[in-house]
């Protein structure tokens, strides 16, 4: 069939040539009724042909003889226009085909590339190996971002690369090394641990857990690839510092922060245990801290700020019985002792947890995460002076192990 030339549209980044032959132009436009049809899918694209199509316009003439090839992606465009054109007609370079094997190495075997090209497979892989090198290493780092996802298994990422298991496993092993992971962290020494300034950029909410104090829990009572589940996920805290320590997490929330959707699941642990959530080696506790987060993250009756004292522990209750009817080995839990505004009554919830664990799980850690004197306004701190108490300044992280 016959199509006009204007028709025609040419695509500089899918057609092979670095140059046009202008000679070859010349020579085709003297013998233009005997050339073959030009070759172009069914929106028109150019895939084989130039220099015919230059003839015709050469030689002033509006139409051309086309032969339609479908088409069902840009890779097909390419892989054809190249394969057609190092089969006939002027020969693509060795240029012209090294710039083409370096471009769509990615998307064909170096098997593939040597079949369009015929070019053998050592002189593909030659012209490819510094691509290659980045395409594995860019795949190895999908791989590991996936497998950090608790609910990625090996076999599930297996299934989407297109390889075996023992790979991903082997991809895995590599990337786990405890030195690389550690070589410039450097963990608390003693069990007071103390920063001058919260240094989670993503900080989002009140009562936010440090980066750094989160990395220092998972390197003392963690090892590579364990399970870290925490339920109170917020801005995202456990999800950095399991990415920077390749601790594969599962984090929930009731409200997830924009953003954060990969990597943070909706849910509310007052219902249970997330179904489906592979079995963790740490479950990490940062629940709101009762009436000092009264309204501070939300409005609803359900948010452990907002409830009445024997609810907070209630709550807290059901989700321990929910972990030790799992038999999960660690549970850590950071809370700060409340205070009351208004006559200064003490409340020491780690003491109340430790009770609830304490058939079945024993400490094998008690840290001490002291705040800075800016938790208290003038007020507060005159009020404590006349009364002679002195106001607490610190959070309790209690790491229990099962018995």
């Amino acid at each position: 069939m016959k199509k006009d030339i204007d028709a025609i549209v040419y695509r500089e980044d899918l057609y092979p040539r670095f140059e046009p032959n202008q000679v070859l132009i010349q020579r085709y436009a003297n013998s233009v009724g005997q050339l073959p049809p030009i070759k172009v899918n069914q929106s028109n694209i150019l895939i084989d042909g130039f220099h015919r199509m230059k003839a015709h316009q050469l030689e002033g003439l509006t139409e051309i003889e086309v032969e339609v090839i479908e088409t069902t992606s840009e890779k097909e465009l390419k892989r054809l226009a190249y394969q057609l054109n190092s089969n006939h007609g002027l020969q693509l370079s060795n240029d012209e085909k090294r710039k083409y094997a370096i471009e769509m190495i990615g998307e064909m075997s170096v098997k593939e590339l040597s079949l369009v090209l015929s070019v053998n497979e050592r002189t593909i892989s030659r012209w490819t190996e510094s691509q290659r090198k980045a395409l594995d290493e860019e795949r190895n780092r999908k791989i590991v971002e996936l497998y950090l996802r608790a609910q990625y298994t090996q076999e599930i990422i297996a299934e989407m690369f297109g390889i075996g298991q023992k790979t991903v496993s082997d991809i895995l092993s590599k990337n786990g090394q405890m030195s690389e992971i550690t070589k410039d962290f450097n963990p608390p020494l003693y069990n007071i641990w103390n920063l001058s300034k919260q240094d989670n950029a993503t900080k989002s909410h009140f009562g936010s857990f440090p980066l750094h104090f989160m990395k220092s829990l998972l390197y003392y009572h963690t090892e590579p690839w364990d399970i870290v589940f925490d339920p109170f996920a917020g801005g995202g805290t456990t999800v950095d510092a399991c990415k920077d320590m390749l601790r594969r997490y599962y984090c929930t929330d009731m409200i997830v922060k924009p953003g954060r959707e990969k990597d943070i699941q909706q849910h509310n642990i007052k219902d249970g245990l997330p179904d489906g959530m592979p079995k963790p080696d740490l479950v990490f506790l940062d629940p709101p801290y009762w009436i000092q987060a009264e309204g501070l993250y939300s409005d609803s009756p359900d948010d452990l700020g907002n409830m009445s004292l024997d609810e907070f522990y209630n709550s807290i209750e059901y989700t321990l019985s929910e972990i030790t009817v799992k038999k999960i080995n660690r549970i850590a839990f950071v809370i700060q002792p409340t205070q009351y505004k208004n006559d200064f009554q003490w409340e020491d919830h780690i003491f109340k947890v430790n009770d609830m664990l304490s058939n079945n799980y024993e400490i094998e850690m008690r840290y001490i995460l002291p705040y800075s004197t800016q938790q208290y306004n003038a007020q507060m701190v005159v009020a404590a002076k006349e009364r002679k108490v002195c106001l607490g300044l610190n959070r309790d992280l209690v790491i229990w192990g099962m018995k």
